[in-house]
């Protein structure tokens, strides 16, 4: 699941080189201190290269922290969810947003809740009258569709495509593009064989014409 936020993620951001897409790999924000360390499923930081890496460490970078987290959640994770990863997330690394999605609502009844940084603690965010949650620093809403996490541009109907719809979406454009090109090879061709009778016709016509006047 968390692959899938990455990588529609990543497509979303690809033309941006100053923003950085990741997730189940590790964040350590105190140099010196190895144990502090956080590992959300799906984060985003700002201002820093997109560049592949195994690992994120805030003082290699900058400072930089992520913006967003999302955290895919579950009855075994949930008090860590809500308690000491959601701390860390709000006093360590200062993320504007903290997302949380539980796939099975094992324990949310809403399936998915978000928390944006306001004064130092983390407050819930409103949906939208659609019933999506908006996130600022993305400039994305998030919904459920049947039971799955999708992203939105805002107000719009259809979600941002993953790699197999998109995959799925040119394959079938392909697929037209080649029908399309075989109607106008058949096109072509009725239009050479009527060329071809058109010619025949007139090369008897012409014949007859030569054979009257003899």
């Amino acid at each position: 699941l968390q692959d899938w936020a990455v990588n529609v993620l990543r497509d979303y951001f690809k033309d941006d080189p100053q923003v950085y897409v990741s997730g189940n790999n590790f964040i350590y924000f105190e140099e010196g201190s190895p144990q502090e360390c956080v590992l959300p499923d799906t984060y985003v930081v700002k201002g820093v290269p997109s560049r592949q890496r195994d690992l994120y460490k805030v003082w290699e970078e900058g400072g930089r922290t992520p913006c967003f987290v999302l955290e895919i959640t579950s009855k075994s994770t949930r008090r860590a969810d809500r308690g000491e990863k959601m701390a860390k997330y709000r006093d360590d690394l200062h993320v504007q947003e903290y997302f949380l999605f539980d796939p099975h609502g094992e324990w949310l009844a809403e399936g998915l809740q978000g928390y944006a940084l306001e004064a130092g603690g983390y407050q819930p965010i409103v949906r939208t009258t659609s019933g999506r949650l908006p996130s600022r620093t993305l400039g994305l809403e998030l919904a459920l569709i049947g039971g799955h996490l999708r992203f939105f541009p805002p107000g719009a109907d259809l979600p941002l495509p993953t790699r197999a719809e998109r995959a799925e979406r040119e394959r079938q454009q392909a697929e037209r593009e080649r029908q399309q090109a075989e109607r106008e090879r058949q096109q072509a061709e009725r239009e050479r064989q009527q060329a071809e009778r058109e010619r025949q016709q007139a090369e008897r016509e012409r014949r007859r014409a030569e054979e009257a006047e003899r």
